[in-house]
């Protein structure tokens, strides 16, 4: 089984899932994003690693 990511919001909420790379959408531009808004998850043979923060980001404007 090959290794899958998840990308979660900090209330659990699933947002992306598969293999690396992922993205999230759905956000508007110019929107800040603190660090750990976003988590991700490494799944390994059906196991998950601890949630690793996703770094603070603001969506480009295009």
């Amino acid at each position: 089984m090959t290794r899958t990511f998840k990308i979660n919001k900090k209330d659990g909420t699933n947002v992306a899932e598969g293999a690396s790379p992922l993205a999230i959408t759905g956000l508007a531009a110019g929107t800040a994003v603190k660090k750990g808004d976003y988590v991700a998850i490494a799944v390994d043979f059906g196991r998950e690693s601890t949630a690793v923060p996703i770094p603070a980001f603001t969506v480009p404007i295009p």
